[in-house]
């Protein structure tokens, strides 16, 4: 059984596990998949129709909170079914959960293959490494860690995990990571094994041949070996310039042949996401983070000036030793850089990792344990930052209002606060936000404090989202004159000869010419097209 965040996702476990675990094929095998958000009822009905006489199911912090809903239900169904748990939620002391839940049966902690193999094989459990149970006398039984299976008797076991029905498929070209970074559950799997290359070649031609586009390299640290990660970019390009690989990069291991690779794969091929986490050298010390800050931060640097590579940074709000000061500061030197994305999330204390002895650090005793109150932070000062988090959601991370924030931000650096706090008292974070509603309470914002250049900016960026320019925020009227000449071009299609509409949209002294034409811009059947006006490229 599997609970995935949403449809786009999918198990990986299963095939893997089933195919390790029983490879005579001696049992039959039933998927039941469902979302996070999928009707109880409607699981259990797919659950008691195959009729299992064992459940297997893996727990995430996003999911176990569902899995168990629909467990507890179902075994009151059918009481005889034998129910085994695994996943990153068991990574620490279990027994807590297996007196809350009686029915499970066992629990496995680590990498699921050889126990569950041993299980199907009729080893006791008192002889299987990985394993918790409460025993017939009612004690709590624990067998440490599992055994870490090999790579090569894993991977023939992944012929089944390509499903041509998703939008992207999620694969690992290795497994285990050298760092011991005290908040990550991978500083529990410090061993490196990696999926022969002949063999990742041939999954990649499968995942192709499917017709999938987007394939998700779960590595934790794709560029950890050097050679091997040249090899890997080549194959990208050379035999698969169709699809289009995500990955994550430890900037501080860029080297100068990574960074030759990289700059000859085609734009949009590679996504790349950093887990740069913070910009403090004493926090990376604190946390056991190998990576020197000099060299993360210069790596970065160089990631996020490439013009054909998609750069995804990360920061941690409530590690060791941050505070509001810092945590905000470490935001705009990241806004700074310019990734394309940026993801701001507060620490969260999960099971088994190193952190969970931190006493000075208190976290929500349920999923997904969110950091309450740190040392040096308390818990109004972890709201704001998660505050901080919605808000490069909403401006940073939407494309088309990405650039409004930055210049902003350029101009007046106190800018992203003032309107943190101009947000909480519109009670805008009590609210989701379509993105109307986002350029309303930015547009409200810039005229409440009379940001001129930040409302021409925030009109380019109206058009470009596709909104009316006729109505709206920023009126504009039917242009019949051509655009003049020294007019300079900002995005779209320079040379279009296929244009639809032309407007003219004025403000103060400034002329912002919109043309509308055939071709596709975000997804939309309509190009659009934006000049600014002779005068103002003189202003500039």
């Amino acid at each position: 059984m599997s609970v995935n965040s949403s449809f786009s996702h999918t198990s990986m476990a299963y095939p893997i596990l089933r195919g390790y675990a029983d490879p005579e094929k001696a049992h039959e095998w039933t998927l039941v998949e469902c979302a996070i958000k999928e009707k109880t009822e409607r699981v259990l009905h797919r659950l008691n129709h195959s009729n299992p006489e064992m459940i297997l199911a893996s727990a995430y912090i996003f999911s176990c909170k569902e899995l168990y809903e629909i467990l507890s239900r179902y075994v009151l169904i059918n009481p005889q079914v034998k129910v085994i748990l695994g996943g990153p939620e068991f990574l620490g002391d279990n027994e807590a959960i297996l007196r809350k839940y009686p029915w499970i049966d066992v629990i496995v902690r680590g990498e699921g293959e050889i126990p569950l193999k041993e299980v199907f094989e009729g080893k006791g459990y008192g002889y299987i490494n990985g394993l918790c149970w409460i025993d017939d006398e009612g004690r709590y039984r624990d067998n440490a860690k599992a055994t870490l299976a090999k790579m090569e008797d894993i991977v023939p076991h992944y012929s089944d995990l390509f499903d041509e029905r998703r939008p992207f498929v999620q694969y690992e070209t290795s497994r285990g990571c050298p760092n011991r970074c005290s908040f990550c559950t991978s500083s529990l799997d410090t061993v490196l094994r990696f999926i022969p290359l002949d063999d990742v070649r041939k999954h990649l031609q499968k995942i192709a041949k499917i017709g999938t586009t987007e394939v998700r390299i779960l590595d934790r640290t794709f560029n950890i070996k050097s050679s091997r990660t040249l090899k890997l970019m080549q194959m990208f390009r050379e035999e698969f310039p169709q699809l289009r690989f995500h990955c994550e990069v430890d900037p501080a291991l860029v080297t100068d042949e990574f960074l030759h690779e990289l700059k000859q794969m085609p734009k949009g091929q590679m996504h790349i996401e950093t887990g740069l986490q913070t910009f403090s050298q004493d926090t990376y010390d604190t946390v056991q983070r190998r990576s020197p800050m000099d060299r993360t931060v210069k790596g970065l640097q160089i990631l996020c000036d490439l013009e054909n590579v998609e750069i995804h940074g990360d920061l941690i709000g409530g590690l060791p030793g941050a505070t509001r000061e810092s945590q905000l500061n470490d935001l705009l030197a990241l806004i700074a850089l310019e990734p394309a994305e940026i993801q701001l999330e507060n620490l969260k204390l999960l099971p088994g990792t190193p952190m969970c002895e931190y006493k000075e650090i208190v976290a929500a005793p349920t999923p997904p344990y969110e950091v309450l109150r740190t040392a040096t932070m308390n818990y109004d000062e972890l709201t704001q930052v998660a505050e901080w988090s919605r808000l490069i959601d909403w401006y940073y991370n939407y494309q088309p209002l990405q650039i409004v924030l930055i210049n902003a931000i350029k101009r007046k650096l106190s800018f992203f606060e003032e309107f943190h706090d101009h947000m909480r008292s519109q009670d805008a974070f009590a609210q989701p936000l379509n993105p109307e509603k986002r350029f309303r309470l930015l547009y409200d914002y810039l005229k409440k404090i009379d940001e001129t250049d930040a409302l021409f900016d925030l009109a380019q960026a109206w058009f470009l989202a596709g909104f009316s320019p006729e109505r709206g925020l920023f009126p504009a009227k039917i242009n019949p004159a051509q655009i003049p000449d020294g007019a300079e071009f900002i995005c779209g299609q320079k040379e279009d000869s296929k244009v639809k509409r032309q407007y003219i949209y004025k403000y103060a002294d400034k002329e912002l010419y919109i043309t509308y034409g055939k071709g596709c811009i975000n997804n939309k059947k309509t190009s659009i097209s934006l000049w600014k006006s002779p005068a103002l490229v003189l202003q500039d």
